[in-house]
């Protein structure tokens, strides 16, 4: 299988997570509210897939969790993402999941996501 080839499979195999992004980010904002026990939590989805100029195969699809009881720690934050992409049924699937607490959001996260494509958050 060529380079090429392998990327084409790729990205038809992740198609369906860019065709059903919002679907799949309502189940990320189940799993996330179950495992942070955060009923409060927001789930933003933002980049190239909400500004419609994703690529299955190159790009990813961006999801910010923001809950007081995120996990500080790189390990802990992993650990969330893989407990996420598991109840997913694909380790693989093209999420990138940012997990962070209201106070980085206002620090940094809200004056630059969004900017010329906006964000739509899950509920």
């Amino acid at each position: 299988m060529s380079l090429i080839d392998l990327q084409k499979k790729i990205a038809e195999e992740e198609r369906k997570y860019f065709r059903e992004a919002l679907r799949y980010a309502s189940q990320i904002r189940e799993v996330a509210e179950e495992l942070l026990n955060d009923k409060e939590l927001r789930v933003l989805v933002f980049g190239s897939t909400v500004r419609g100029d994703a690529i299955p195969g190159k790009s990813d699809i961006d999801i910010l969790i923001v809950s007081e009881k995120a996990p500080t720690t790189p390990k802990q934050q992993a650990e969330l993402r893989t407990k996420i992409l598991k109840s997913i049924g694909d380790l693989s699937a093209p999420f990138e999941i940012h997990v962070i607490t209201p106070e980085v959001y206002r620090r940094w996260y809200s004056g630059r996501i969004g900017k010329g494509g906006g964000v739509i958050e899950v509920r």
